[in-house]
């Protein structure tokens, strides 16, 4: 028995011994000094913002002016790249395929909600591959007329394209002023005709010069034509009225609620960019807007009332509109030019 003790105290020793050199093992690893991999802070390089349109218009004009005052918040500049082209849709799969780490920003308007009825293929889904970060702006649609035709207020004209068929202008085929159009006849009975232009300006120099009788565009377009006496306001699709047009009543007061609808713009980035950057630009960016020159600029000069808000509230919208207006495209065959 005593040999047996002693071969079992003897196999258990060297047990006891590896034991402890593990917990020796141990004590020493973690006495040592921690190495701590610094997270670099956001931003510490320069940003870009895409704008899928050629420079010079709004979109441009937002991305410079906001960029601007978001950058002296961050520390860092804001760089422009315009990316025009297809629809939007080469500036927008740029930032798609950008790495999600919120040094790629893209300023996005209406067809990141029409182009899905509109073309057949993307090379993108933006409800899944874009991170909403803030709504800029809402600017409201006129419905205007040349001046010498004779609908003074907008029931005349509903009343008239009733009874037989009036065209109207837009800035182009797929367009939320195209669109406009279109529902109207879908859900109040007109007989509207779209006669497509390629951009605004064409559209509202045709029409102030008596070649259409109707024009659906933003106010920032049309505004100096109306003050001109070229064209007369009928209502705008604003769910309020235009501050520089009080006079003009919206579409809901006049009895046609369905109409509403407002151009707009704001900033998203790739997804999958982390929630704090998100968070971050989202500060910055609101910040930015209740700066007394942006909204001079944007809100006065670009007719362009400001909305700012989370990135949450701008993502439902965005969200609501994709379903509002893609099954009318789809249902009325309406495809890109």
């Amino acid at each position: 028995m005593r040999h047996h003790d002693r071969a079992r105290r003897g196999a258990a020793a060297p047990r006891r011994a590896a034991a402890g050199g593990l917990a020796a093992l141990a004590a020493a690893v973690l006495a040592r000094p921690r190495i701590v991999v610094a997270q670099e802070a956001f931003p510490s390089r320069p940003i870009r913002i895409v704008v899928p349109f050629a420079a010079g218009g709004i979109a441009d004009s937002y991305a410079r002016v906001l960029g601007k005052a978001a950058g002296e918040r961050l520390g860092q500049p804001f760089v422009v790249e315009n990316k025009p082209g297809a629809g939007t849709t080469i500036g927008t799969e740029a930032v798609v395929r950008a790495k999600p780490d919120g040094y790629t920003l893209l300023v996005g308007s209406a067809p990141l909600v029409t182009n899905p009825g509109l073309l057949e293929k993307l090379p993108y889904d933006a409800m899944r591959d874009l991170a909403p970060v803030i709504r800029i702006s809402a600017q409201g649609f006129l419905v205007s007329v040349h001046e010498k035709q004779p609908y003074r207020t907008f029931g005349e004209l509903v009343e008239a394209a009733r009874k037989a068929e009036v065209p109207y202008a837009s800035p182009g085929n797929g367009t939320l002023m195209h669109l406009v159009g279109q529902l109207m006849n879908v859900e109040y009975g007109t007989r509207l005709v779209h006669v497509a232009y390629r951009g605004s300006a064409p559209a509202v120099q045709d029409v102030s010069a008596g070649q259409v009788g109707v024009l659906i565009d933003p106010i920032s377009t049309t505004l100096p034509a109306i003050r001109q006496g070229r064209l007369r306001a009928l209502a705008t699709t604003n769910p309020t009225r235009l501050p520089a047009l009080p006079e003009v009543p919206t579409v809901r007061e006049l009895g046609f609620p369905k109409l509403e609808a407002v151009p707009f713009s704001g900033i998203l980035a790739p997804a999958g960019t982390p929630p704090e950057v998100i968070a971050t630009l989202n500060r910055a960016f609101n910040e930015a807007m209740r700066q007394p020159d942006v909204r001079e600029t944007i809100e006065v000069k670009l007719q362009s009332p400001l909305i700012g808000g989370t990135a949450e509230d701008w993502g439902r919208f965005l969200q609501a509109e994709t379903e509002r207006w893609v099954p009318l495209i789809k249902r009325l065959g309406i495809k890109a030019e």
